[in-house]
């Protein structure tokens, strides 16, 4: 087992934890949901036009959770295969720098939530309460199984590539 470092040298700037774009893209989900809470729901009517009643707030609710429960896993499970794949290359530091901060699944996962809430946002003339309810199944379906799905073809890349580290590309790290 090896020994740790001893050195008494502060940590750089970079060395402390800081949070990942899909982390901020949770919260930022988490804070529009609140944000409509103040300035879009409209409790006494139940056909609130340009406005949120009860039940698509209640349906927004979901959706947020369902997209904080897939987002936050699923990085999770791509920054811990690139974790053990960087493990093995000899300058992990430069290996890091060509993979994404963030991933396209995860940016079309936000970008689904936001247009999923401006869609119940609109006037209940354009989209029907029933209209807005399949088009939030839909949002979370499509949540649901693009994020892991994502998330393990990158995990089985790093894993992969872990086992021939010497042989990962630029563009393969792009990949994982």
């Amino acid at each position: 087992m090896a020994k740790l470092n001893q050195s008494t040298k502060k940590p750089s700037a970079k060395a402390k934890p800081s949070l990942t774009i899909p982390q901020i893209l949770a919260v930022v989900a988490f804070v529009i949901f609140v944000l409509l809470a103040g300035v879009a729901v409209d409790t006494k009517s139940p056909t609130a036009n340009w406005n949120l009643n009860s039940l698509e707030y209640d349906q927004l609710r979901t959706l947020t959770l369902v997209l904080i429960a897939a987002l936050l896993p699923s990085d999770a499970i791509i920054r811990y295969g690139r974790s053990i794949l960087f493990s093995k290359i000899d300058d992990a530091d430069e290996a890091a720098e060509y993979a994404p901060a963030t991933t396209i699944a995860q940016i079309l996962a936000m970008v689904v939530f936001l247009l999923v809430a401006g869609a119940m946002l609109v006037s209940n003339e354009l989209v029907t309460e029933s209209e807005g309810k399949q088009i939030l199944d839909v949002a979370q379906v499509l949540i649901i199984a693009l994020l892991p799905s994502d998330a393990v073809i990158r995990f089985g890349r790093a894993m992969h590539l872990s086992k021939v580290p010497e042989m990962a590309t630029r563009g393969q790290l792009k990949r994982i």
